[in-house]
């Protein structure tokens, strides 16, 4: 999720010929919900929430702080599959 506006996101979604779409937020309130709005901009995060609805994972970046790799969040999500709670 992005707080870019939708066109944006389909545009990006596209390029990348991805094969789901990547969700806008462009009136942040998603964004401000989960607590990651600084100011006018959305702090980089990652959320991983379960079939079930309920948020299994969340860390939020300080400033500077590198991504995450995808190797990291398929574990994150793996573990999350051995223990669903």
């Amino acid at each position: 999720m992005s707080a870019n506006q939708t066109f944006s996101q389909k545009a990006f979604a596209d390029y990348l010929k991805l094969n789901f779409p990547l969700l806008s937020d462009a009136d942040l309130q998603t964004i401000n919900s989960y607590g990651v709005l600084n100011g006018t901009v959305a702090q980089r995060s990652y959320f991983i929430i379960g079939r079930d609805g309920i948020l299994r994972y969340k860390k939020i970046l300080e400033r500077g702080e590198g991504l995450l790799s995808n190797d990291t969040l398929v574990e994150e999500v793996k573990k999350i599959q051995r223990n669903p709670a």
